[in-house]
């Protein structure tokens, strides 16, 4: 092997020059090749860059200003669902053009303005029935509860029907007892001793609970203790008042989602006496029961407050004297949302959908609810403030999942309560 020195002198083998020249400073040409390889990558990418942009704005735009049925219907949702929320609003506003939202919204207003000189009148209606005119029958009275998987249950529990069926208590909030109504929805409660139902509902998006009370005096509208100033929990109208059962009713200020239940939105009336003032917009509902117990909605009754029980305002009316008065969304997207009905007999419907919980509810359109209570033979009914305001509270717990930050509702100016029934209100037999 030939030995060579190095630049110092070093002796060096014949591998290690060549190493050594391999080490040497590049060569001008070399690093121009290098240059141009490396100007080619940059535009590679720039064309990359530039091609997925295209493609995002394309699809932007398409999903902005499409005409194609599918994506104008989703768009218009996103949109109403953003846009009918105090504080999410910035949702619709950062991705669309004004233009493309008020096209959206003018509609809704269209459709609010066409219920303006919509109210129940109950003609041709009989009285709804009193605790003396209802049927004895239980399964008359229950026709909510479907037969065949109630009956398979008092066979294995026969100490139902030797206790008497006025006394019947059944909570099942996990399903597992497998009673369905008529609907194939699942009883969750059956407490007949105070007349009460509680019904799970579902559809492709949202799940919810449905009360039904069979005593319509029951159903009361209850005020904060500091009304006006600060509202409540749901838990503690329950507690307080010692009822079996609440859910939200007004609506009322929430700038910036932080309302605490002091301004109240509309008129609030209890046995006749206001508390809250009418509000001036027309496309305001009312939603009120008389002292003989049914239940109206209709424009604000200037003249007849005296003869009301309870009442609130907010929109939009879902059925007045059986007769659907919204249809799709409404202009209102999906939400969670607070509805109640009242059927022809008396029967008062309280409605919970929760929402705004991917993997769990997203919450109805305005017509879901209608559809629900129209199911369960509503013939008025009205949608009451929804959102995370939306809840019901059962027996010492939160049966529904607020999508509030607490997971509880909101402190709220007032609420529906269930009252228990009187002792001598517990008179039915078989």
């Amino acid at each position: 092997m030939i030995n060579e020195k190095n630049s110092i002198g070093k002796n060096i083998t014949q591998d290690e020059s060549i190493q050594w020249l391999d080490t040497e400073p590049v060569k001008p040409e070399s690093k121009k090749r290098r240059r141009r390889a490396g100007k080619k990558s940059l535009e590679k990418r720039c064309i990359r860059f530039g091609i997925v942009l295209c493609v995002f704005v394309c699809m932007y735009l398409t999903i902005v200003y499409s005409s194609i049925p599918f994506i104008k219907k989703w768009r218009t949702i996103y949109i109403e669902t953003a846009m009918t929320t105090n504080s999410h609003q910035w949702l619709a506003t950062l991705f669309f053009p004004q233009s493309v939202i008020d096209e959206v919204m003018a509609n809704y207003q269209r459709n609010l303005d066409s219920q303006k000189n919509l109210a129940s009148t109950w003609e041709g209606e009989t009285e709804t029935e009193t605790e003396e005119d209802k049927s004895e029958n239980f399964f008359e009275e229950y026709w909510e509860l479907d037969s065949d998987s109630f009956h398979a249950y008092l066979q294995q529990h026969p100490e139902i029907e030797q206790k008497g069926y006025d006394s019947i208590l059944i909570e099942d909030m996990d399903k597992n007892l497998g009673i369905k109504t008529v609907r194939g929805d699942s009883l969750l409660v059956l407490d007949t001793a105070n007349h009460l139902m509680i019904v799970g509902v579902s559809g492709d998006a949202y799940q919810g609970k449905l009360a039904i009370i069979k005593e319509p005096e029951q159903v009361e509208l209850a005020k904060s203790d500091s009304f006006g100033r600060r509202g409540q929990e749901a838990e503690s109208y329950g507690q307080k008042k010692d009822v079996l059962l609440v859910i939200n009713a007004s609506g009322f200020k929430d700038v910036g989602g932080h309302g605490s239940g002091g301004e109240v939105k509309g008129s609030v009336i209890i046995d006749g006496t206001e508390y809250s003032r009418h509000t001036s917009d027309s496309t305001w509902k009312f939603c009120g029961m008389t002292k003989d117990n049914k239940m109206f909605v209709s424009n604000y009754p200037f003249d007849s407050v005296n003869d009301y029980r309870w009442g609130v305002e907010f929109l939009p009316a879902l059925i007045v004297d059986g007769k659907s008065v919204v249809d799709g969304t409404f202009g209102m997207g999906i939400q969670p949302r607070t509805a109640v009905g009242q059927s022809k007999n008396g029967d008062m419907l309280l409605l919970i959908i929760d929402g705004r919980q991917v993997g769990y509810s997203l919450g109805c359109t305005v017509e879901e609810c209608k559809n629900i209570l129209m199911d369960y033979k509503a013939y008025q009914a009205m949608n009451m403030d929804g959102g995370s305001s939306s809840v019901m509270w059962y027996n010492g717990n939160y049966i529904t999942k607020s999508s509030s930050v607490s997971g509880r509702g909101r402190f709220m100016p007032d609420a529906l309560v269930v009252k228990k029934a009187q002792p001598e209100q517990n008179t039915k037999t078989e």
